[in-house]
């Protein structure tokens, strides 16, 4: 017993991973890449700044991971059997507090305006796509959530594929607070995949 712990264990048992240490990070989706610019100058109804949601982002969660089972019955008892199938994630909160040029609220607003316009009601109204190219494909997005160490650094990556957004949160002004404005965005997504680092 005493060589599987000094051969297995690289750190204190008493090291564990914690709530606050994480970097969740975004990635858009083809149809906003053509909107999407690293310039505060180029700041307009029509574009985005896609990194500014990434350092608001305050709290996030990695969802919970089922297969389903089935059972068979026999003679008053039953036995049970992996169905070998998960049912789809739910979708995932994430809380993020909006900067004071509501950059990181912008992208996405864009990003659920894009999947159905405001004004026209339809899906990428200002666009003539191409009809061989997948519009599936064109507004979903990737995303990764990196859980790090106690000297944060990197230790597991949770990527999300397949995601949309299905909701951005309510503001409440109020002139008896003055807080910083925290708000969430929900997304849906296809795949969830951790990898060690």
């Amino acid at each position: 017993m005493d060589d599987f712990m000094t051969d297995k264990i690289q750190q204190s048992i008493y090291n564990k991973a914690r709530k606050d240490k994480f970097l969740f990070v975004l990635t858009l989706p083809d149809a906003m890449k053509d909107i999407s610019y690293t310039s505060t100058r180029s700041r307009s109804d029509d574009t985005v700044l896609p990194r500014t949601l990434q350092f608001s982002v305050y709290g996030a969660i990695v969802p919970s991971v089922t297969v389903d089972s089935g059972e068979l019955r026999y003679s008053g008892q039953a036995v049970k059997f992996s169905a070998h199938s998960r049912p789809a994630y739910p979708n995932v909160s994430v809380n993020f507090t909006v900067d004071n040029r509501f950059n990181n609220y912008w992208v996405i607003w864009k990003w659920l305006d894009i999947m159905n316009d405001d004004t026209n009601a339809i899906f990428y109204a200002d666009k003539d796509l191409d009809p061989g190219t997948s519009m599936f494909k064109q507004y979903q997005g990737t995303a990764s959530l990196y859980a790090m160490d106690e000297y944060n650094k990197k230790t597991v990556q949770f990527d999300y594929f397949g995601v949309l957004p299905v909701s951005l949160g309510q503001i409440d002004y109020n002139y008896r607070t003055t807080d910083q404005i925290d708000t969430t965005f929900e997304f849906s997504f296809s795949k969830l995949t951790p990898i060690l680092l």
